[in-house]
């Protein structure tokens, strides 16, 4: 038996595979996903130390979105450079989360596809995302 979150995702035609899915990384060019409707908010895990451990994924999926939301965009532009990850960044941090996040949910309700990452690790453990998320 399928749980209401599956059952709910095919009804809305979020099915993987399904006609008009579009995700980081499939064939979808970048102007598909800032399509008028519900964007998608990514979020994007950073190496804590070794590059080698940035997954292709993850790469894949910031190369892909519309824009990053960047706890530094300094620290951020080093590893960005390093993948050849060319996407616009803005920095979204403790000081200018509450001006920034209403332009983020903007972006995200006009049908952007918007990464979040942090300096290093997973976004929310110590940063000001949750709140956007």
């Amino acid at each position: 038996m399928e749980s209401s979150r599956h059952q709910s995702r095919r009804k809305s035609g979020r099915e993987k595979g399904a006609a008009g899915d579009t995700k980081p990384g499939d064939a979808a060019s970048k102007s598909d996903r800032t399509a008028a409707g519900p964007g998608c908010l990514y979020v994007v895990a950073t190496p804590i130390g070794n590059l080698g451990d940035f997954s292709e994924r993850a790469r894949s999926t910031l190369a892909d979105v519309a824009i990053i939301a960047c706890e530094d965009t300094r620290v951020s532009g080093v590893l960005l450079t390093r993948f050849g990850i060319a996407t616009p960044t803005v920095p979204y941090h403790e000081h200018n989360a509450e001006k920034m996040r209403p332009q983020l949910l903007a972006r995200l309700n006009g049908g952007d596809a918007v990464a979040l990452i942090s300096d290093a690790g997973t976004p929310l453990i110590s940063d000001p995302g949750y709140k956007l998320v």
